[in-house]
């Protein structure tokens, strides 16, 4: 019974989820009534589907920087840093020489000596682990990659001539499987296991361990030269590493890493015990210990969240012995770093400040054949950097400045700056400018000459490599036909004032070293447009121009040698709806690159009066498909899939210890169609 205070008639009106209202007119209190409700419109089921893009460049922030995730790293074998970049137009990754198997970045066409490497933020694989460090980091470790185009931040030193390298590491947090294996071969005889397991500890505190052991033992002779294509190899490498959070003010990441790696070398039949410091046989070998230690530890104040502190502290060891045929080298250095960063803000958070100090301690300790070379360098420092606007708004800056006083070199100023606006929301134009410094380290800057019958002439004592770095950048991201899509314009030029050169132009029997006598510059264009056609597919291409020309002895005005003026990429990476089916196909084409004059061959008469030669172009192709299940995933790829190689890769192979015997004119793939396969498995955390 239904009481009602008004007169009849009156309006009743009846609803439910999931029917349709219906209103009724009541005349009188006694009457009966019948209510029919019908179901309401029943709407499919609409799926909304987003997916972040392997690789991206902010249209915020005023650095140029690219990010590669995880996306990204996948999509080749990506055992190693070195493996990394092979679908990023970016980065080049090349052979020093065609015996030791040390890989050396490329970015805006100058060498990765000139790149700063950090390990999330810490400067690292500086000095003696140049040549073969690309090489200490395994894939499955890395979270992400951040490669900044130009001049970078103040608060990580003065150097990075070209850019930085950032490697953001897996962390111990709850969102990580407590097991993650990955198991990798391929069909030359390389074999790799990797592992991280993560533990929750108590009281805010949670543990990683990560740990890889990989070897090469198979000997490969593809060309019937005589020499290994690739060394033998083993690596062992373990981190671990322990991350605090107090949740409120304190945290706090610990690190340990050990790395033992052996490899070796040369002719085939090369036998170590007999053959050795003779002339019976060639053969190399390389012993290499590395032990990192670091911290890093932060404030926050909850009063006043702008307000941060931290302090980084990081020590390493790096020892390395190695014998190359007749020539010995041992090396030890000593790194020790100290930086304390303050942030806070000026007024609002539209004018933020980062000002600290730094402290770097390097001792080197080398010698080659009977030759010492030992020396210390102490260099404190204090910078401040100053950041105006937020992410919103359309202008932006970071102008920063550092001095530092080298107990070598005396005192070092280090200004840099970088803009931004974004004359749309989707369209940004950037613009930066700056000035880096670095310490030569003339033999294990360029180990790879040590295969070569050329004598390494030091023609005087070096300077502090000192450069001027400015460019620009445009980004914009578009949409057709619904489907979005990005266009990115790169140029730089680096400008040395002192350069220490490595003269491979000037003597068909020596290498010389000297402080740069002329000018030294590097102009890098780049353009890229990524496309995503339908949903999972992306396309992705870029061609790239680089100009890098040096004075030399004789010769002014050269071009870097083993260096392609162009270089175009395309990548196309297919991914379903469901997610259990990637793939990826790229092609890369690679200009002709100029050739060094080679050990004991004469100039020529051909028109610019050196009588250098150039490499031929040449296409790689490689793909690789992946299925993902629910705890684990196979993947099967091949790389230079149309067997390009250069074949004669060592000049007097047939002689290694004659005045012709040279193994750095190397320009093109030493090895064949390299087909691979691996299994990753992710065992998650229980939820109990």
């Amino acid at each position: 019974m239904l009481e009602t205070t008004g007169t009849f008639p009156v309006q009743l009106v009846i609803s439910y989820v999931g029917f349709l209202p219906d209103t009724l007119v009541v005349r009188e209190a006694s009457e009966e009534l019948t209510i029919n409700l019908y179901a309401s419109l029943e709407l499919k089921e609409a799926e909304i589907t987003a997916r972040r893009q392997s690789t991206e460049i902010s249209t915020l922030q005023p650095r140029n920087v690219e990010l590669l995730n995880e996306g990204e790293l996948l999509k080749a074998a990506c055992c190693n840093l070195s493996e990394s970049f092979e679908t990023n137009p970016s980065v080049d990754v090349n052979y020093t020489d065609a015996v030791t198997g040390a890989r050396e970045i490329q970015l805006l066409g100058l060498s990765g000596i000139y790149t700063q490497m950090l390990g999330e933020a810490i400067p690292t694989l500086r000095g003696l682990a140049t040549p073969y460090g690309l090489m200490y980091i395994p894939g499955s470790w890395m979270e992400s990659i951040q490669i900044t185009k130009g001049v970078g931040s103040v608060a990580y030193g003065y150097e990075g001539m070209n850019g930085q390298i950032n490697v953001e590491y897996k962390k111990p947090l709850e969102e990580q499987p407590l097991l993650h294996l990955n198991v990798y071969g391929d069909a030359f005889g390389r074999a790799e296991l990797n592992t991280i397991y993560t533990m929750p500890l108590k009281s805010n505190w949670n543990y990683m361990f990560m740990g890889h052991v990989s070897g090469l033992q198979t000997k490969n002779d593809h060309n019937n030269d005589n020499f290994m294509d690739m060394p033998l190899y083993r690596q062992m490498n373990v981190y671990n590493r322990l991350h605090y959070n107090s949740r409120n003010k304190f945290e706090g990441q610990f690190g340990l890493k050990a790395m033992l790696e052996d490899r070796t070398g040369g002719n085939i039949g090369f036998d170590e015990s007999k053959d050795k410091f003779t002339t019976k046989a060639y053969g190399f070998r390389i012993e290499t210990r590395r032990v990192e230690a670091y911290s890093k530890t932060g404030m926050v104040f909850p009063e006043t969240p702008y307000k941060s502190m931290g302090l980084q502290l990081s020590a390493t060891l790096h020892d390395q012995n190695a014998y190359f045929g007749l020539r010995t080298y041992l090396g030890t250095q000593y790194s020790g770093y100290a930086n304390y960063i303050y942030m806070t803000v000026i007024g609002t958070t539209d004018h933020k400040i980062k000002t600290g100090m730094d402290f770097k301690y390097d001792v080197y300790d080398e010698s080659v054949d009977d030759s010492a070379f030992t020396r210390t360098e102490s260099v404190p420092g204090v910078y401040v950097e100053y950041t105006y606007g937020c992410e919103e708004e359309k202008f932006g800056a970071i102008a920063g400045v550092r001095a530092d006083y080298h107990n070598l070199f005396g005192w070092l100023y280090t200004p840099r700056v970088n803009l931004k606006y974004n004359f749309l929301p989707e369209l940004i134009v950037r613009a930066s400018a700056g000035r880096a410094y670095r310490t030569p380290n003339t033999y294990s800057d360029n180990i790879g000459l040590f295969v070569s019958a050329k004598e390494l002439e030091v023609l005087e004592k070096p300077k502090m490599e000192d450069a001027w770095n400015g460019g620009v950048n445009l980004t914009a991201r578009f949409k057709v036909n619904g489907k979005e899509g990005s266009v990115a314009l790169d140029a730089y030029h680096t400008f040395f004032n002192n350069q220490w050169v490595s003269d491979q132009f000037s003597s068909s029997t020596s290498v010389y070293y000297y402080n740069l006598k002329g000018e030294s510059s590097a102009s890098s264009m780049q353009a890229t447009v990524t496309y995503e056609p339908v949903l999972g597919l992306v396309m992705k291409a870029a061609w790239r121009f680089d100009d890098v020309k040096a004075d030399y002895l004789d010769f002014p005005d050269l071009s870097k040698p083993l260096l392609a003026r162009n270089k175009s990429l395309l990548n196309i990476a297919y991914t379903d709806r469901s997610e259990r089916w990637r793939g990826d196909v790229t092609l890369q084409w690679e200009g002709p690159k100029p050739l060094p004059l080679a050990a004991g061959t004469d100039h020529g008469n051909h028109e610019n009066g050196t009588g250098f030669s150039k490499s031929p172009d040449y296409f790689q192709l490689m793909a690789q498909i992946t299925r993902v299940f629910k705890i684990w995933e196979i993947y099967l790829g091949a790389e230079n899939i149309l067997n390009y190689t250069q074949h004669q890769v060592i000049l007097g192979s047939d002689n290694p210890f004659g005045s012709d015997f040279d193994a750095t004119q190397i320009w093109g793939p030493v090895m064949g169609t390299r087909i691979y396969a691996g299994v990753r498995l992710n065992i998650n955390k229980s939820k109990n």
